[in-house]
């Protein structure tokens, strides 16, 4: 490609996609790059790992938080019009449950209240309400007790793969070009453009480029898409899952089960009861999993080497400790379950000091805009995301409530790089 482009993005996954849309549909001509997910046994590539490489992610609008409850509300909002727009259904709407401990009922207080001034349908459930309604839920012995946010309609999950094909399909019909191979390295020529090396199997080109957005998730600061001496407040943190295949007897007793997010706020360490469980969903296998992962485990550790992120999406085996706390979870929320197999599934989430994402220019150059840091909301906020980026990119006026300054992205040697997210989150920040 001799041509020097208007606009590239550099990550095809879910906020690339959806950013590659937006800018397409503005009328610029925009080429997106980035690796297809690897067959299965494919060899391990520092720049074909995907955190959208799954079936399932919670979806709801429901939000302890203004930022990612406005980002997730307004792309959850879009959903349906990108189904019937792409022919690719990827929405599945059944409801979501919060389990929130009575100990923090002022928190509840504050979601119910909310909720109603944003016209989301909520019932608070107490536990005999739950049984009630939910039999197949135990009643997690959470200290004080626990209480129920049910919002029964535009929650759910979705298929992060699905949603992907959909928001590229759409950038492609609306003019973009889609290359599928890895960027190696970004850097500036005399005359101002970007020259971006790129690879392709055993092939290797250059693409040169007016501006530039970077969307590569939670390797960015490791596979040199950013400008040399670049590198961004952004850390990695394995997400370990579990995978409970679901017998056909079980399955339609257990498809009536809503996603469920817990929030214990108390500090007990493995034992702590903040965790998300997915209901059965259909694996390309042709199975039904149902899959839990940890809130505030101190299991979950931080991932400080690109090695040790190719590792851990690489081996896919979980430590003992991580199996049989996430095994005791999944039996004290289903007690029924009765799995014919369990295996692991392994994500990356990567967070910043802010735990919002980044959305905006580095280092004040309006031809270099990044979107990153999906802090684990990012599948059900990413169309939101990606439309807010498209617009910085093209320096069009910032139309989102929320202030553009709380997206700004911080560098590591920022004075408040120093604030290094743990995985032990809030009781309100979880997925």
């Amino acid at each position: 490609m001799s041509e020097i482009l208007e606009a590239v993005v550099i990550g095809a996954g879910m906020f690339g996609a959806a950013a590659a849309k937006h800018l397409s549909r503005s009328g610029a001509r925009v080429l997106v790059i980035g690796p297809a997910e690897p067959e299965a046994g494919a060899p391990a590539s520092r720049h074909a790992f995907g955190a959208y490489f799954d079936e399932a992610r919670i979806t709801r609008r429901l939000g302890w938080d203004p930022v990612w409850g406005t980002t997730d509300s307004r792309s959850l909002e879009r959903f349906r019009d990108i189904e019937a727009e792409s022919g690719i259904g990827f929405f599945h709407e059944c409801g979501s449950l919060v389990l929130m401990a009575r100990s923090i009922a002022h928190r509840t207080d504050a979601i119910v209240a909310q909720c109603a001034v944003e016209g989301i349908e909520l019932d608070r459930l107490s536990e005999p309400a739950l049984r009630a309604e939910l039999p197949a839920l135990g009643i997690l012995p959470i200290s004080g007790g626990v209480e129920g946010l049910l919002e029964r309609k535009q929650a759910g999950y979705l298929n992060p793969r699905r949603l992907v094909q959909a928001q590229l399909s759409l950038a492609q019909a609306a003019g973009a070009r889609l290359l599928r191979a890895a960027v190696t390295m970004v850097c500036k020529d005399a005359a101002g453009s970007w020259q971006l090396s790129i690879q392709d199997g055993d092939t290797t080109s250059t693409v040169r480029a007016q501006r530039i957005l970077i969307a590569t998730g939670a390797f960015t600061n490791h596979n040199n898409v950013l400008p040399a001496g670049t590198r961004l407040a952004l850390h990695a943190f394995s997400e370990p899952n579990l995978l409970f295949e679901v017998s056909d007897s079980q399955l339609e007793q257990m498809r009536h089960v809503p996603p469920v997010v817990t929030v214990d706020p108390d500090d007990l360490g493995d034992a702590n009861l903040s965790l998300y469980m997915v209901p059965p969903v259909q694996y390309p296998d042709g199975k039904w999993y149902m899959r839990i992962g940890p809130g505030m485990q101190p299991y979950v550790e931080e991932l400080r080497t690109v090695n040790d992120m190719v590792d851990w999406y690489a081996r896919q085996e979980p430590t003992a400790r991580q199996t049989a706390s996430l095994t005791r979870m999944m039996n004290l929320l289903v007690p029924a379950l009765e799995p014919v197999s369990v295996r692991f599934s392994g994500c990356i989430i990567e967070k910043t000091p802010s735990r919002y994402p980044y959305i905006g220019h580095l280092n004040g150059d309006p031809t270099i805009t990044v979107a990153v840091g999906g802090n684990g909301h990012g599948a059900r906020g990413s169309d939101e995301i990606g439309r807010l980026a498209a617009r910085v990119l093209c320096g069009e006026t910032w139309d989102s409530s929320i202030p553009q300054e709380t997206f700004t992205p911080l560098l590591h040697n920022d004075e408040h790089a120093g604030e290094r997210p743990g995985y032990l989150k809030p009781p309100f920040g979880l997925c």
